[in-house]
C-alpha cells in the first residue's frame, strides 16, 4: 500500500512510498484512510527519523475490517482516530478500538481530522486546571491547532480567556473564538495589566513561558504540552513559591489518553462540532501528494490553524 514516509532529501523530509499493509491485533480494526491532518510534533520527529519511517497521528476513514474481539463499530462506519504508532498517513491503518470514534453525520471528514492531537490535547490540558468556571485562563500560541481549540473549550467551560500571539497577523481569527482578550507578545512580556491566571496552557516554552510563570495565581497551574519557542525555560523559583501550591505540569497525550481513552475524548469533541459549539480553522487542504510542500509550510509558519490532506 502507499503511505507517507520520511526521506531526508525530500521537500519537508516526507514523500509517498510503498509499505506493507498493517496486520491487526485482536483489539484492532483496519481503517481505510480518507484524510488526515498535520501537527508540528510529528513533522519534527520526521526530520530526525531514518528514511522510510511511517508517520502520522491524525486520521479519518472507514472501518474496513472490524476488531476480532468484537469491540468497536461495524464495517463501513466513518471514524476519526489517533495512531499511537504514528502510522496514520497511509491507505490503511490498524487502530485499537479505544483510539477511534464514530463521526456524526453532521461533521465532515476534514473537520473531524483536526481533532485527535490538537483537540484532545486542548481538552485534557484544560481539565487538568480544574475549577475553570469564572477563572482566568491564559492560552499561549493561540493561533496554532491546540491553542485555537483551547480558546474555545476554555470559554465553553466558563473561563475568562486571554490569548497570547507572537504576531498580529492572526489576531482577528483568534478573537472570533470569543476570547476576552488577545495580547500580541513575542517574548511573554506585556501582561502586567492582566492580573494573575488560574491556568496557563502553554505550547511555546522558552523565554515566553519563563516570563509568564510569574503570572500564575495562587494555586494556579501551568500545563506544558509543547516547546515551539525553545526546549529550555528559566524558572523563577521565588515567583512560583508565592503561588503557594502552584504547579508546573508536563503534559503528554499518550499518557493522558490512558486516563480517558482517545475514543471517549473524541466522542465529546465530535458532539461539540456537530452542535456547532466548536469550530475548526482549516486554511490549507489538498491531496496527500502535496505532503512535502504542506509540511514545509506548516513548519515555516506560513499559516495558522490546521492543514488537512485527502487520500
Amino acid at each position: 500500500m502507499k503511505a507517507v514516509v520520511t526521506n531526508a532529501k525530500a521537500t519537508g523530509c516526507l514523500e509517498l512510498g510503498e509499505v506493507a499493509e498493517p496486520q491487526a491485533d485482536s483489539n484492532e480494526a483496519v481503517i481505510a484512510v480518507s484524510a488526515f491532518s498535520l501537527n508540528r510534533g510529528e513533522l519534527r520527529r520526521a526530520e530526525a527519523a531514518p528514511d522510510g519511517t511511517q508517520i502520522g497521528w491524525d486520521l479519518t476513514g472507514v472501518v474496513r475490517n472490524t476488531a476480532r474481539d468484537g469491540s468497536g463499530p461495524p464495517e463501513g462506519a466513518r471514524v476519526v482516530g489517533f495512531s499511537r504508532r504514528m502510522q496514520g498517513w497511509a491507505q490503511f491503518v490498524a487502530l485499537p478500538t479505544a483510539d477511534f470514534a464514530v463521526i456524526p453525520d453532521a461533521v465532515s471528514d476534514s473537520d473531524a481530522a483536526t481533532l485527535p492531537v490538537a483537540g484532545l490535547t486542548a481538552l485534557y490540558a484544560l481539565e487538568r486546571c480544574e475549577r475553570l468556571l469564572g477563572s482566568k485562563i491564559l492560552v499561549t500560541g493561540a493561533s496554532g491547532g491546540v491553542g485555537y481549540f483551547a480558546c474555545q473549550l476554555a470559554r465553553l467551560m466558563g473561563a475568562q480567556v486571554t490569548a497570547q500571539l507572537r504576531r498580529p497577523d492572526f489576531a482577528d481569527m483568534v478573537r472570533a473564538t470569543g476570547v476576552d482578550d488577545v495580547v500580541i507578545s513575542p517574548d511573554g512580556s506585556g501582561f502586567g495589566a492582566h492580573g494573575k491566571f488560574r491556568g496557563i496552557i502553554d505550547g511555546v516554552g522558552g523565554q515566553v513561558l519563563s516570563r509568564l510563570l510569574s503570572r500564575l495565581d495562587e494555586r494556579g497551574r501551568a500545563i506544558l504540552y509543547g516547546v515551539s519557542g525553545g526546549p529550555e525555560t528559566t524558572l523563577a523559583v521565588r515567583e512560583l513559591m508565592s503561588t503557594g501550591d502552584g504547579r508546573i505540569e508536563g503534559f503528554h497525550l499518550y499518557r493522558e489518553s490512558e486516563i480517558e481513552s482517545a475514543a471517549k475524548g473524541l466522542d465529546r469533541l465530535l458532539l461539540l462540532l456537530a452542535d456547532q459549539r466548536l469550530t475548526t480553522h482549516i486554511p490549507v487542504t489538498g491531496s496527500w501528494e502535496t505532503i512535502g510542500e504542506t509540511a514545509a509550510r506548516l513548519i515555516g509558519r506560513d499559516f495558522a490553524g490546521k492543514a488537512v490532506l485527502t487520500i
